[in-house]
């Protein structure tokens, strides 16, 4: 997935209504007047994003800013000077499979659950759950102060058809429509998108219109909580925790880490329903100054000492990774699946007795 940079020279469609939608934009010049950085949406996906600046010598970090599909907002209003920014996306929880981001190599600080303003980078290092992956953008003399970062797939929807798009893969998220997820509003779209309005007593036509996209939304999100992959520590000390999935269009595996889990926490890693799938697991659990590794491993997948994902196929040690042997978890017959780190999954020649903090 990739975001791209362009002169904010346009306007956003209005909302479909009914089968046909009308782009009425007309060319304007800019001027200080109008200044600001905006974000647009052009992917099929719902987007929860946040940006990077420069203030007064700080590096700053905000979000987060909703973007429904094919739509366009303003995130900072002062006029845009030349320099580098930092973009990140990603997709809405209640969209299946993995987890879509637009993002880059450089780890910035968020608040996961909140909108947030951020000024301590460092604020963030001790837990990479607070971290993502923020994508470089540099702004020269050419932009006369107005900038626009558009996050974008490889279909290159019009914003007129991601919305259209959008909407096709909300509906297919929560089982409603089975169909291309295309931006064509032809009639399949239009009587799932029927059923469902009546289903929630939004009217009787299958017109698009923010309401129902926020319904539609707030439902795919709702399902969301009912699939996916979630690790919880049982134990009464911190674990670190990696994960090894399939990738969605290949049978090739991916690790990644880490996940900070305190006593009793819990995290979601794998976003949909995980039925019939095979994925692999490891942890690291801090005790006495000492790391001590989840036990009875028996697949090698790359780590590191810092946040990772790496290919499973890759040659850890060439690439600077190191190996761990994952366990396999065969998330069988649910749609949903917890695996709790719990003591005696550790190795017992090294971990505390439970219920010790000694």
């Amino acid at each position: 997935m990739v975001a791209r940079s362009l002169s904010f020279r346009g306007c956003r469609p209005p909302l479909i209504a009914g089968l046909v939608g009308f782009l009425l934009c007309a060319p304007f010049l800019v001027s200080s007047a109008h200044a600001q950085y905006s974000f647009c949406n052009k992917t099929s996906y719902a987007l929860s994003a946040a940006i990077g600046y420069v203030d007064d010598e700080d590096l700053v970090t905000r979000g987060w800013w909703r973007l429904r599909s094919g739509q366009c907002k303003r995130v900072l209003s002062d006029r845009v000077q030349p320099g580098r920014y930092f973009v990140y996306a990603e997709a809405i929880p209640g969209h299946r499979g993995e987890l879509r981001t637009w993002s880059g190599e450089t780890p910035l600080c968020v608040q996961n659950d909140s909108l947030f303003t951020l000024r301590d980078q460092n604020s963030c290092t001790s837990d990479p759950r607070r971290q993502r992956r923020f994508l470089p953008v540099d702004v020269d003399e050419s932009t006369d102060g107005t900038k626009t970062t558009e996050f974008v797939e490889e279909s290159n929807f019009t914003a007129f058809s991601a919305e259209v798009a959008g909407v096709q893969r909300l509906l297919k998220d929560i089982g409603l429509y089975e169909g291309l997820i295309d931006g064509s509003f032809g009639g399949e779209t239009k009587g799932a998108l029927t059923r469902f309005v009546r289903q929630k007593g939004l009217g009787n036509a299958g017109a698009i219109n923010e309401t129902v996209i926020d319904a539609l939304m707030a439902e795919a999100n709702s399902t969301d909580s009912n699939r996916g992959f979630v690790f919880c520590n049982a134990t009464m000390l911190p674990v670190w925790a990696a994960f090894a999935q399939p990738d969605s269009q290949s049978e090739e595996y991916t690790s990644s880490g880490w996940w900070r889990l305190e006593s009793q926490d819990c995290a979601k890693v794998r976003r949909g329903s995980v039925e019939n799938e095979n994925f692999y697991v490891y942890g690291v659990m801090e005790a006495d100054g000492r790391s001590v590794p989840l036990a009875g491993g028996d697949t090698s997948f790359c780590i590191s000492t810092v946040q990772f994902e790496a290919p499973g196929d890759a040659p850890c040690e060439e690439l600077g990774y190191e190996t761990a042997n994952f366990r396999r978890v065969e998330a069988t017959n649910s749609k949903a699946w917890t695996f709790q780190f719990t003591p005696e999954l550790f190795n017992p020649a090294l971990a505390p007795r439970s219920g010790s903090t000694n």
